[in-house]
């Protein structure tokens, strides 16, 4: 009777527990803890009333009842799903009530949900240092769930992007143990925000002693070993000997330590002249910024020849004057037309890292290698992302430019190989500004015909029921995936509104990001998640050391991505050739090696086609402003 005496108190509305520094103190019953979350029918039964039909102080009066008479488990469920309306509804109660059941009651099997829905307050709240403190907790309690694991996962892999390098790493690497699927990503971003001072704090803390900690030494190593800081690379191998001396780690960075560096000889083929010539003035740029770069360059000679800003003759003679000069690898060409009519050309065992957006030129020479952060490659990243989220019927909008449908194109052949199924495509004109009329269409046409003809039966059968009456059907489709600007975005997410498409997820790529869509501060976007790099504008120490370096040549202008790939593509070469000594067969299967290669730009690895896959970052609205998803 005490203890439902003290619950009352801290559910009443005249104390001073209800403000945000108050102290609630539940004394715990002396009972068996259940090991599932419990499920409670009646309790069930008033969160349906609070969530679903909007009556929240009848939900929360039905849970006071049952807490002041109730006995466990019931009586614990209902203070945890009371405390979790209070949160959804921003009471000031909810955050002092959270704390204290945490505190009382720390193995109960909803401990992990009040984590995640603590941390969703948080996150609302911008609070990004609550959202790794609870997000970490929840991965860490012995009852969490499938389902809330991924869940969890996300808010927290979203807050690290947005929190200091010390407070991302810290939490990357103790939540890298906790959700395998996401481990070798985290680990990577982790690496590649750690400086080496604090990887060394992190070992002095003892935080460095797992699986983790050892991955996480190697991938810093291979980061530092990229950028020929040799220096860091044999401090980062004498730690891997002490501490995981019989590991395959520790051997690697032995003989990365140790190695000898090796001429090189690389070929770069970029159009300098014509129409294109901007561009390749970019990814040139960004080929002598990493030269730059480099600890050490002595033995690497750069052949740089232009492609002019076609696909024939000059592109043709470019190459051909790369092998006059024996070069090890070459670097570019840039425009499709050009790596098309190279492919087959190419001879010898001289791999091109071609930077063209046509991605299914891979396909025409076993040399060819394609590193791009096009549309197209992103379309079947995020038709493997919306699968993964569950969702099971798609529908497909693009315009009529040839580009729009091309990532259109992919993203359905990718969704649909995964086993979903594409209920609609809708063309639009690229230039059109009102959608209605194509959107009205496109809901009749994936109407549950099923549900229509039910609904048809029992209206005819209501004696009452109103000749005009408008049947408003629910969305028979689980999300969209627009290939399209951000301009036409935002018009598309009101006009979606209009014609009654909610609650469903919007997919895109970096296309969105033309600076447009925000235009109706994000209105109508909140469940948006579309795929782009943080390049320029991540937060890793090389990126800073980058864009550093960037202004003082070029000033103030913003390096383009395709300064960014370029300079990546460089760094590959020089470790392969530079560092490794490949050549030949060796190189090209150092190419496809499965761990792949950090970069600024994102975690490329080269497919047994030669086809570069990235680690593509997920973005969303919130509010009015973009930031990353998870």
């Amino acid at each position: 009777m005490l203890t439902v005496c003290m619950l009352l108190t801290a559910c009443g509305p005249k104390t001073d527990m209800h403000s945000s520094s108050a102290k609630v103190s539940i004394k715990k019953p002396a009972v068996a803890l259940p090991v599932k979350a419990p499920t409670s029918p009646e309790i069930t039964a008033l969160m349906r009333l609070a969530f679903q039909d909007g009556k929240i102080e009848e939900a929360v009066a039905g849970l006071d009842r049952l807490i002041e008479t109730g006995q466990p488990p019931d009586l614990e469920e209902a203070l945890f799903r009371r405390v979790q309306i209070l949160l959804f509804t921003n009471d000031e109660r909810a955050i002092p009530q959270a704390n204290a059941l945490l505190h009382s009651y720390p193995d109960y099997p909803l401990v992990p949900y009040m984590h995640l829905w603590v941390a969703q307050r948080a996150e609302a709240q911008q609070q990004d240092d609550r959202v790794l403190r609870h997000t970490l907790a929840a991965l860490q309690h012995r009852y969490i769930s499938d389902e809330v694991r991924p869940r969890v996962a996300a808010l927290g892999a979203a807050a690290s992007r947005r929190s200091p390098d010390w407070d991302a790493v810290q939490w990357l690497l103790a939540a890298s143990g906790f959700v395998s699927d996401q481990r070798d990503a985290w680990l990577r971003e982790a690496a590649s925000r750690a400086s080496m001072a604090m990887l060394g704090r992190l070992r002095d803390d003892g935080l460095m002693n797992g699986d983790a900690g050892r991955m996480l030494l190697l991938n810093a190593a291979r980061g530092h070993l990229i950028t020929g800081d040799m220096p860091a690379v044999r401090t980062l191998a004498g730690w891997l000997k002490e501490s995981f001396p019989n590991s395959e780690e520790a051997r690697l960075t032995r003989d990365w330590a140790a190695g000898e560096i090796h001429p090189a000889n690389i070929g770069v083929m970029l159009p300098l002249s014509g129409q294109y010539a901007s561009f390749g003035r970019q990814a040139l740029h960004g080929v002598r910024l990493a030269m730059a770069a480099l600890e050490d360059n002595l033995g690497i000679t750069l052949h740089i020849v232009d492609t002019a800003s076609d696909g024939g003759a000059a592109c043709l003679q470019a190459y051909d004057q790369l092998m006059s000069e024996q070069v090890n690898l070459i670097i570019g060409p840039l425009l499709g037309e050009c790596a098309d009519a190279l492919s087959s050309r190419m001879r010898g065992t001289v791999p091109v890292i071609s930077l063209t957006s046509r991605s299914t030129l891979v396909n025409k020479s076993p040399l060819l290698f394609v590193h791009t952060l096009s549309p197209v490659l992103q379309a079947r990243f995020m038709a493997d992302y919306s699968a993964q989220a569950g969702d099971k019927r798609m529908v497909v909008m693009s315009s009529d430019a040839a580009s729009s449908q091309a990532e259109a194109n992919a993203f359905v052949e990718e969704f649909a190989g995964l086993g979903g199924e594409v209920a609609d495509r809708l063309v639009l004109a690229q230039n059109s500004i009102d959608f209605r009329n194509d959107l009205r269409a496109l809901r009749m046409r994936t109407d549950d015909e099923e549900l229509l003809a039910e609904l048809d039966e029992d209206m005819a059968l209501s004696a009452q029921a109103d000749a005009d009456l408008e049947i408003v059907m629910p969305v028979n489709f689980d999300a969209v995936f627009l290939a399209l600007p951000g301009r036409q975005v935002a018009l598309l997410a009101g006009q979606l509104a209009y014609v009654g498409v909610r609650d469903v997820r919007l997919y895109g790529s970096s296309r969105w990001q033309d600076g447009f869509l925000l235009s109706d501060k994000g209105r109508y976007l909140q469940q948006t998640r579309f795929s782009d790099v943080s390049f320029p504008n991540g937060s890793s120490a090389e990126l800073r050391r980058f864009k550093l370096a960037w202004r003082d040549v070029w000033g103030l202008e913003q390096p383009s991505k395709l300064a960014g790939l370029a300079y990546d593509s460089m760094l590959v070469a020089v470790l392969l050739t530079h560092r490794m000594g490949l050549t030949g067969h060796a190189l090209i299967a150092g190419l496809k090696d499965r761990a792949g290669f950090p970069g600024l730009t994102g975690h490329v690895r080269f497919g047994a086609d030669g086809l570069g896959s990235k680690d593509f970052e997920i973005y969303r609205i919130r509010r009015d402003e973009i930031v990353p998803a998870g």
